[in-house]
């Protein structure tokens, strides 16, 4: 099937999502937290949710409670299956430490957290001072290729984030790799009315929905005005959810932050993965085949297929269209138009292949030759074409333009198509650049890399940041936050020092660039971005 086809030609750059989210999402900041263990009399810090009563803890001017159990530990029995309620509590949750990281496959260079199959946890950011009416709700789903990271990282603490917006930030943990998407015809069969499998982690993004949906009122929210927001496998996540009847009614805003909407798998494909886990596990021919392979342990289940080398689609573990979940790939819904029509925000940044150069070791492209051969392997008889259009002489190198090319074909220009095909489908849409290269990174000089406006977001410093924000890079943070609260708020990003956010138009094609210097640009990339259309018509 041809989004299959597009799939696979652009499974070079997996690793991409994967390595990506190290700039903002391997939770090493240096920053203290701050919290203290609160006072025990009741009042704000006390929240009765569907489950049972929680006790945070006050940090700033901000309520904080962590590691809430959205649905049960999905372990034993439950280990590939749906997500089930958590089991209520009687006496009061102490929510003052985040929950343990799902069990994950990060990358070299990655520091290891704390990880447990009890994973299914959800942390809340609230105002101190309950508003006189409900506050906007921000939902975020992390990246990391399906694969790795957590929504309890300390680079993702929503403490800035709910104080410049005055909403509600909630992140979310989801089972990720093989123990969220595994795709298996004997766990299809083992539901009737639930034949599907391979599409784990998105239930559980789902089941946090619904969580909030119920509960967030207790907290101060508005379960009328949810955005749920997400960047790389987070943004690729929220296109999901927008494309699913599932998850419809569960939030009214969206925002997707170099997150293409072609980043699942098919069916087929899955299951011929599948198979080769169970035959890694020994379990082939066995009586029962679920049984066996939920009789390994999560690190035996992770271990048994080598991680993808990020040249090839083996080794991936990505949600399939399982036609329960996600019914048709989600490119052809929003072409279609079928998808949930709510104000939403997507966009990508400048340089996003230049990170992945730096932590993949480096790509070889020492000439023009090996540049059309890259392409050339997943566009074929488009190599010396794209050479045509990204001459070395212009980008200062052979590497150079190639990497313009891989961030073009794979963010920029998906995210164009994306906000036109949301705009047509009758959204209320809008698109940004981020073009800002930040300073005093930990690899130098990567341009605006893939990841690096999550960090303004949130207001935090991450691994590849680890400096404090200087003065014009706390303006363009609290611009951003700006936006984004805007739309939480409203269903309109506004302006921010003076520059209103043009509602995309495919014919008038504006975008915010978030820069030091706020502005609007018409046509950004536009002649790249019409190449990459017709080569990739049959992707986002």
């Amino acid at each position: 099937m041809k989004e299959s086809v597009a799939m696979t030609r652009l499974a070079l750059f997996s690793c991409a999502f994967v390595l990506g989210a190290l700039g903002a999402s391997t939770g090493c900041s240096t920053e203290d937290t701050g919290i203290e263990t609160p006072a025990t009399e009741p009042g704000p810090l006390r929240v009765m949710t569907d489950k049972g009563e929680v006790e945070g803890a006050l940090v700033g001017d901000t309520r904080t409670f962590l590691g809430i159990p959205f649905a049960a530990p999905p372990t034993g029995d439950l280990r590939w299956k749906p997500p089930a309620p958590a089991q209520p509590w009687s006496e009061t949750l102490k929510a003052t430490e985040r929950g343990g990281a799902c069990p994950q496959s990060a990358p070299a260079g990655v520091p290891a957290g704390d990880e447990s199959e009890d994973c299914l946890t959800l942390n809340v950011w609230t105002p101190e001072r309950p508003a006189s009416e409900a506050v906007p709700v921000m939902v975020w789903i992390h990246g990391g290729g399906f694969v790795f990271g957590s929504g309890g990282e300390a680079a993702y603490d929503g403490q800035k984030l709910s104080e410049a917006t005055g909403a509600v930030v909630v992140t979310v943990n989801y089972r990720l790799g093989p123990l969220g998407f595994l795709a298996l015809p004997e766990l299809s069969a083992e539901d009737a009315e639930h034949a599907a499998s391979g599409a784990y982690g998105i239930e559980d993004q789902r089941a946090a929905l619904e969580w909030v949906k119920a509960n967030v009122a207790a907290f101060g929210g508005d379960p009328a005005r949810v955005t749920v927001f997400g960047e790389s496998a987070g943004g690729a996540s929220v296109c999901i959810h927008l494309t699913s009847p599932r998850s419809r009614g569960l939030f009214q805003r969206a925002i997707l932050e170099s997150g293409p909407c072609n980043l699942v798998s098919d069916e087929a494909s899955a299951m011929e993965h599948g198979a080769m886990l169970v035959e890694a596990l020994g379990c082939q021919g066995a009586p029962d085949v679920a049984a066996c392979l939920r009789e390994a342990t999560a690190e035996e289940v992770l271990a048994a297929l080598p991680a993808s080398d990020g040249f090839s689609q083996e080794g991936s573990w990505y949600p399939v269209i399982d036609g329960w979940n996600i019914p048709r790939h989600p490119a052809v819904q929003l072409a279609s138009g079928d998808f949930e029509k709510v104000p939403t925000i997507v966009g990508a940044n400048a340089d996003e292949a230049n990170l992945f150069d730096v932590l993949s070791g480096g790509f070889e492209v020492p000439d023009d030759a090996t540049f059309a051969a890259l392409i050339e392997g997943f566009f074929p008889g488009q190599g010396e074409a794209a050479v045509a259009r990204y001459p070395s002489a212009t980008y200062g190198s052979s590497k150079a333009a190639a990497l313009a090319a891989v961030g073009d074909a794979t963010f920029v220009c998906p995210a164009r198509r994306t906000a036109r095909a949301l705009a047509t489908g009758g959204a209320q849409t809008y698109l940004y650049h981020f073009t800002y290269a930040p300073r005093n990174g930990l690899f130098g000089d990567l341009g605006a890399f893939h990841s690096a406006e999550t960090n303004f977001v949130f207001g935090n410093r991450s691994t590849l940041l680890p400096q404090p924000f200087d003065e014009d890079e706390l303006s363009l943070s609290a611009a951003v936050m700006g936006y984004w609260g805007g739309l939480a708020e409203s269903g309109e990003p506004g302006a921010q020092e003076g520059v209103a956010w043009p509602r995309y138009e495919a014919a008038s094609d504006e975008a915010l660039i978030l820069d030091l210097d706020l502005s609007t640009e018409a046509g950004v990339r536009k002649d790249l971005c019409d190449f990459w259309d017709e080569v990739s018509v049959d992707s986002f």
